[in-house]
Order: structure tokens, then C-alpha cells, then sequence
């Protein structure tokens, strides 16, 4: 059975509280109106009981329906004003009101109020069902992050003893037959690429939650951190560096230099053979409140089909034999950017390598 539904009514001028009265008696509208004919006595109602609706009239004798609007939180309002009044309801629709009626010299207004309260009274439940959405995904998503990160953490001890006791046997190599030194060296290296991926999902969920605060950081100084810190990979592999001009902007300085490194140590593993790896960071503004930031490479290249799914966690585009890792840095990359408001997309011409495009504001909101 549905709910009765209640509704205060805010009006002080008792021909338009008995034209209202005998709207719903006439139409058998199935509502429980209660009526204030001030400021002071709605107040005094809201406290007392929580109502579905209000409609509220503008011109008050110790107030503005304006200013009762300030009160009101989470019940919808239907806003009545003069005609003259334009002004003020745009400054009650702006303040929270759901929406208005205009009064008229013959009440043709009233003909509008049951469709007008049907209507609010449509949005709210779509509003509260969204909100109960929301609350139920920031739920469960809490609960998959504290999830993985405990699962994850769990995992770490057995794994580490499996390496401990596969250091032992793989010292007693001598007591072993050959056929054994294998297997026991396959576990050493499962044991520690699950660690490794392990510790790339505590990375990829806690993105969100763990970074820092924003401050206006040099990119430039960033990735020369970077490129220092990737002074071996560059080493092995004769690799070229290039970056300048690049901006300076509101971003967690952590997470830009965990960006750029995984961007730019990709670039530097997927490298032809036979070619020396060259990675480029250009930079060009875009509008007037945001930057476009290229990484590109003369790799090995994206397909089409790869291209799509390239942000999937774990998901490796190419053999372990060929490439190590785990196959969720660049889903780290994804998230990091999705946290500073930007974007990030792939372009690739095949055999002439491939281009990120990170695009990201000049300044956070928050």
C-alpha cells in the first residue's frame, strides 16, 4: 500500500488556501495538507515533521519564501510567486527549488498543480534512487579496495616463504637432479612474478586514495627525475630521451612521476631489436585551461584491436618470453590521470611506434 503522502503548505492569503483546499478535495487528491501562514509557523512545522512536499508562497507577512528556502534541505519545493516575480524565482530555482507557478488573477495556476506535484514528486524518487546508487557503489567499492588490499597483503607471507625455502633447495643444487634444479627454478620465478603483480594491484587500488594532496609542479623537473631514475634501462638499451617545454601545473607530484616513468620505461622495453629506442615529450597547450602532453616512441607499435583494451589491468598485449611485467602499469596511468581530471588515449601507426596523448588541466578544483 502507498504512503500518504504529506504536504505543508506556506501560504498566508486565505483565498488561495481555500481555492487549494478545494482543488484536491475536488480532484480526490489523496494528500494530507497542513497549512502555515507565516515564516515563524512553517518553521515550527519542519521541526515537528518531515514533510514530502512544500509548496511555498513568496510574499510572507514576517518574511520571503526566499528565506524559508535557506531552511530547507531535502524536501522538494514548489515555488509560487506574482507575476511580476520573474527575478525571484529564478533565484529560487538557483537556491534549491524543484520548480514554480505563477499566480494569476483568475487562479488558472491551480489547473497546473497536481501535474506539477506529480512531476516534482517523479524527480525526487529518481533522485533518491540515484543517491541510494551512489552510496551502494562507494560501498562496495570500498569494500573491493579494502578487499584487494588485505588479499594482497595476506598473500605476500606465503610467497615470500616459497622463495625463502626454493633459496634453500636451489643451495643444496647438488643433492638435486637436474631435472628438480628446473622445476624448483619455474617456482622461483612464479613465486616472483606473482609478487610482482601483487604489488602492482596494491599500486592500482589505492591510486584514488592514497595519493597526495595537489601543488603546482614543473614536468619538466619531473621527468628529468625520471629519466634519471631510468639511467640503467637507458644505459642497456642506447635509448634517447628528449623533454622541454613542458608546463607547469596543479598535479600530485608522486603520481606525475609514476605516470611519466611507467609512459616512458614502456617506451624503453617495447623498442625494435634492431633499432635504438627514441622517446619524445612534447607538449602544446590546449584552450586556455589544460595541456596536451605526447609520449611517443619509435617502438613496436600498437593494432587496433590492441589499442582497445591496452588500459585493461592484466591485460598483456605480448609473451611473457618476449617482455616482462605485469601488465598493469598502464592501468595505473589510466587511474592517476582519471584522478587529475585529464584524459589519455593511444595512437599508433604500427611500425612507426606510438604516441600516449596525456591531456591534463592547468588547475585541480579540489
Amino acid at each position: 500500500m502507498a504512503k500518504t503522502m504529506h504536504i505543508l503548505l506556506v501560504e498566508n492569503n486565505s483565498t488561495d488556501q481555500i481555492a487549494i483546499q478545494r482543488l484536491f478535495q475536488s480532484q480526490n487528491l489523496g494528500y494530507i495538507l497542513e497549512i502555515a501562514e507565516s515564516h515563524a509557523q512553517a518553521l515550527k512545522c519542519m521541526k515537528v515533521f518531515s514533510y514530502n512536499l512544500i509548496l511555498l508562497d513568496h510574499k510572507l507577512d514576517d518574511g520571503t519564501g526566499l528565506e524559508l528556502l535557506e531552511h530547507i534541505s531535502d524536501t522538494p519545493v514548489i515555488f509560487i510567486a506574482g507575476r511580476s516575480s520573474e527575478d525571484v524565482i529564478v533565484q529560487a530555482m538557483k537556491a534549491g527549488a524543484y520548480d514554480f507557478l505563477v499566480k494569476d488573477p483568475h487562479m488558472d495556476y491551480l489547473l497546473l498543480l497536481p501535474s506539477t506535484i506529480n512531476q516534482v514528486m517523479s524527480r525526487k524518487r529518481m533522485e533518491d534512487r540515484r543517491s541510494c546508487y551512489i552510496a551502494e557503489l562507494e560501498r562496495s567499492n570500498a569494500e573491493l579496495k579494502n578487499f584487494a588490499f588485505m588479499a594482497s597483503h595476506d598473500m605476500k607471507e606465503p610467497l615470500r616463504k616459497i622463495v625463502g625455502f626454493g633459496d634453500r633447495l636451489l643451495e643444496k643444487s647438488k643433492d638435486l637432479s637436474q631435472e628438480s634444479k628446473g622445476y624448483a627454478g619455474k617456482m622461483q620465478n612464479s613465486a616472483k612474478r606473482m609478487q610482482a603483480m601483487i604489488e602492482d594491484l596494491l599500486q592500482f587500488s589505492t591510486v584514488a586514495t592514497k595519493g597526495e594532496s595537489f601543488r603546482s609542479i614543473d614536468l619538466n623537473v619531473v621527468v628529468q627525475e625520471v629519466i634519471e631514475d631510468l639511467e640503467d634501462s637507458i644505459s642497456e638499451t642506447n635509448g634517447i630521451v628528449c623533454a622541454e617545454g613542458l608546463p607547469t601545473l596543479e598535479a600530485d607530484p608522486i603520481q606525475m612521476h609514476q605516470l611519466f616513468q611507467n609512459l616512458i620505461s614502456n617506451a624503453l622495453k617495447f623498442h625494435k631489436k634492431e633499432q635504438t629506442p627514441k622517446i619524445e615529450l612534447v607538449a602544446k597547450p590546449v584552450k586556455e585551461d589544460s595541456w596536451d602532453i605526447n609520449v611517443s616512441d619509435n617502438g613496436i607499435g600498437l593494432d587496433a584491436e590492441q589499442k582497445e583494451k591496452i588500459f585493461q589491468p592484466f591485460v598483456r598485449l605480448h609473451g611473457r618470453s618476449a617482455f616482462a611485467g605485469s601488465g598493469i602499469g598502464l592501468a595505473i596511468c589510466e587511474r592517476i590521470v582519471a584522478r587529475h581530471n585529464g584524459k589519455i588515449k593511444v595512437c599508433s601507426s604500427g611500425e612507426m611506434g606510438s604516441t600516449f596523448q596525456v591531456t591534463l588541466p592547468m588547475k585541480q578544483n579540489s
